[in-house]
């Protein structure tokens, strides 16, 4: 059929859903699943090539991109998807409050150009990283310029559930969603929330191994594995500041697909991902491996739990060249028409930047891709000059601008063409680009310091989200004016830390560094600061800390960032054996890909040192997806390790304020677990030579502690969501650690 023009998919949305019936949905209790639709793989065996580019295939039937729930809130949700054919979809939803057969609408597809392919995507040859794995030239390419549906339900009752099916092509989908609770409710039973960020997905994730950053060695532990070693053989290996990096066991591509399946097991409220979605946000074969694993034939995980999402770099990433940044332009409108948030009163900035209340939580995502004024490394002012720690750094050597890859001028200049070629939603004014500021006297920073001033008064926990980590050890730590500077620092965000602790924000989550650490700052030396999380541990990068080459050749860490209170890299001592059969094996430690969980619950434990008794508290604890490895180094199982040497927990009064101290009574665990290489039946740990107690609110920085296992999952090559028992899958592994107790389990 012909696809509607794009003014009345947008323009009139609202009233046509609300009006439309379900005349007629035929034999839906016939049609097919909608996991089986031909448009839904993203992979082909046998791709076209003419003059060396793929032919894009034929638009076939069904889902291109599974149903995704976006704007979660108390009383509505959106339901978001993709197909190739454009046909109209049907809707049915039941639940609480809606009609006894349900409510139910007709959905018109909407094709918009910035999701059809570029030349160069077609052109991309084969895939390969010099190791046996090779992804062939068009592989990956699917049909050209999907069809996208939008439907927002409106109406629905607080913290309930609602079962849904779409149906298009005869294929259906069916899945349900909960709505959250309503604001300012109070917490009578956990919420759970989980974050991550960096899956920065492109078709040559499906055969890279990324380099790992060497961690300290446990105690008694042997040296990683050498230099042409069967490791080295099988997945590769690099110099990294004048030392030898192994490669990672698992390609991007598995890591993701991995990575989202424990998620959903876990069954978090929210999925939060601030930043770096894809890797080049100005390709479309890069959001298409994107959504492959979030609400495609690799998982579904998005149909049952909404995600709110945050810009980073990559997706403002495509830099072109100084005389032509419209490949910067773009990435954010690929954004925008693939996401969908409530925005904000600056309607002109579109998506991104905005806020979700999730009952006595509010949510404050905001766009740290672009500051004023734009700077570059190397052409700072003297006053921006800085050297050593962050000890005594000023806000005027924080610098103003997070990237040094374009100029908003240039994006100005290019945004109007932009629009014309109908990649921004109809009406948007050519002369307003959609570019935001963040710096103080910004509308975005207005805007923020308003809706922080707002949850504060109502009573809510406030938690905000943006891309570049502004405090880090990692490469990105460094401002732009540092003796061994960043062009892409997150140290211009600092700025909003006096914002932050007027307010009483318990936590910010972060990417970009890819390096999984914390950060705890208190500027104001009253005991209640911010935890700054770098989560960018999804699928991308392993990177650990910034190293200074120094006088004699060698490489130590710079330790720029001296308010942080934990890294994985630095934190999480790797053991490595070698078992009967004479193979290496990491059986502990390390940092991995995985993510951050988060918990927020009544309090039910002693009043704090202060004598305060607290209401709630918000245990972060991040989570590690720990491979085991066949003799020969195919995966057999990842399993969820907690990391408790980087738990943390804020204490909240009943106005969601952090609260200064810890529980009077805060037991101090005495370290359980001892190595050993024969099958286990229980929980188990990793080795540990000293105790560990949870980080008190202060945040003082915590001894390594063992990593706490949780359910293994078994490697099928397809993406069940359904695991094999905890006890089958150690006896399998044969390689974990015997624990006779387990400090803290989630799952």
């Amino acid at each position: 059929m012909a696809r509607p023009h794009r003014l009345l998919a947008a323009a009139s949305a609202a009233l046509l859903f609300a009006i439309i019936p379900l005349s007629s949905v035929a034999s839906p209790d016939a049609a097919r699943p909608g996991v089986e639709s031909p448009a839904l793989v993203s992979t082909l065996d046998h791709p076209t090539i003419v003059d060396g580019a793929t032919v894009p295939r034929e638009a076939a039937a069904g889902f291109r991109v599974l149903p995704y729930l976006q704007r979660p809130a108390a009383t509505e949700m959106t339901i978001n998807f993709f197909t190739e054919l454009g046909s109209d979809a049907e809707l049915v939803v039941t639940g609480p409050g809606l009609p006894a057969d349900g409510y139910r609408a007709t959905i018109i597809g909407e094709a918009n150009p910035v999701n059809e392919y570029q030349d160069s995507e077609l052109a991309q040859g084969d895939l390969t990283r010099g190791k046996e794995l090779v992804a062939k030239q068009g592989s990956w390419i699917r049909a050209n310029a999907p069809v996208k549906y939008s439907h927002r339900i409106t109406g629905l009752t607080p913290k309930s559930t609602y079962a849904y099916a779409v149906i298009v092509d005869d294929y259906r989908h069916d899945a349900q969603f909960t709505t959250l609770p309503a604001k300012g409710t109070t917490i009578t039973e956990p919420l759970h929330l989980i974050a991550f960020s960096d899956t920065e997905t492109d078709p040559i994730g499906r055969v890279t191994y990324r380099e790992w950053v060497k961690s300290p060695l446990a105690e008694g532990s042997e040296e990683r594995p050498a230099p042409g070693s069967a490791w080295d053989e099988k997945f590769g290996s690099s110099t990294r500041d004048g030392d030898h990096a192994l490669n990672y066991a698992i390609t991007e591509d598995r890591a993701q697909e991995l990575n989202n399946s424990l998620i959903a097991q876990a069954k978090p409220d929210l999925i939060l991902l601030p930043g770096d979605l894809a890797e080049r946000g100005s390709s479309q074969t890069h959001w298409d491996e994107w959504f492959r694993y979030f609400a495609g034939d690799k998982g579904h995980v998005l149909d049952s739990i909404p995600i709110v999402t945050a810009l980073g770099n990559h997706e403002v990433y495509g830099y072109g060249k100084p005389e032509d940044r419209s490949l910067v332009v773009r990435a954010r409108a690929a954004y925008n028409q693939n996401f969908d948030t409530f925005g904000s009163t600056n309607p002109e900035y579109l998506d991104a930047y905005h806020r979700v209340d999730y009952g006595p939580v509010t949510i404050i995502t905001l766009d740290a891709t672009n500051g004023s004024a734009d700077q570059s490394p190397g052409k700072t002012p003297p006053e921006m000059a800085s050297r050593g720690t962050d000890k005594n750094l000023t806000p005027q050597q924080y610098g103003t601008d997070t990237q040094n890859s374009f100029t908003f001028a240039e994006y100005a200049r290019d945004f109007p063409a932009a629009v014309a070629a109908g990649w921004f939603p109809t009406g948007t004014d050519p002369n307003t680009p959609d570019q935001p500021d963040f710096m103080p006297g910004s509308k975005q920073y207005a805007w923020a310091a308003a809706q922080l001033a707002d949850a504060r008064a109502a009573g809510q926990i406030i938690l905000v989200q943006w891309h570049h980590v502004a405090y880090s050890n990692g490469v990105h730590g460094t401002p732009m004016g540092h003796e061994s500077p960043d062009g892409q620092p997150g140290t211009p965000m600092r700025h909003l830390q006096p914002l932050l602790e007027k307010y009483d924000v318990a936590a910010v989550f972060s990417g970009h560094d890819e390096t999984f650490q914390a950060s705890y700052v208190d500027e104001a030396g009253d005991g209640t600061g911010v935890y700054h999380w770098d989560v960018g541990v999804a699928s991308d990068g392993l990177r650990g800390e910034k190293m200074i080459k120094t006088a004699d050749g060698t490489y130590e860490p710079l330790g720029f960032n001296t308010h942080s209170v934990w890294m994985a890299q630095r934190d999480e001592p790797e053991l490595w054996r070698t078992n009967d059969a004479g193979v290496k094996h990491l059986v502990a430690g390390g940092k991995h890909y995985g993510h951050l969980d988060i918990r927020i619950a009544p309090y039910d434990g002693p009043a704090l040192d202060s004598g305060v008794m607290p209401a709630a508290a918000m245990t972060m604890t991040p989570v590690s997806m720990f491979p085991i490895l066949a003799d020969d180094y195919s995966l057999k199982t990842v399993e969820r390790r907690e990391m408790v040497s980087g738990q943390f927990t804020v204490y909240l009064d009943a106005a969601g304020s952090p609260l200064a101290g810890k529980p009077s009574d805060e037991p101090t665990p005495e370290p359980t677990a001892e190595p050993t290489e024969e099958p286990t039946e229980g929980p188990t740990a990793a080795p540990t030579d000293e105790p560990t107690t949870p980080a008190p609110s202060g945040g003082a920085p915590t001894t390594p502690a063992p990593q706490q296992p949780g359910p293994s999952m078994p490697i099928t090559g397809s993406n069940a969501l359904a695991f094999v028992a905890l006890a089958a899958a150690l006896a399998a592994s044969g390689l974990m650690l015997r624990a006779t107790s387990a400090r803290h389990r989630i799952g």
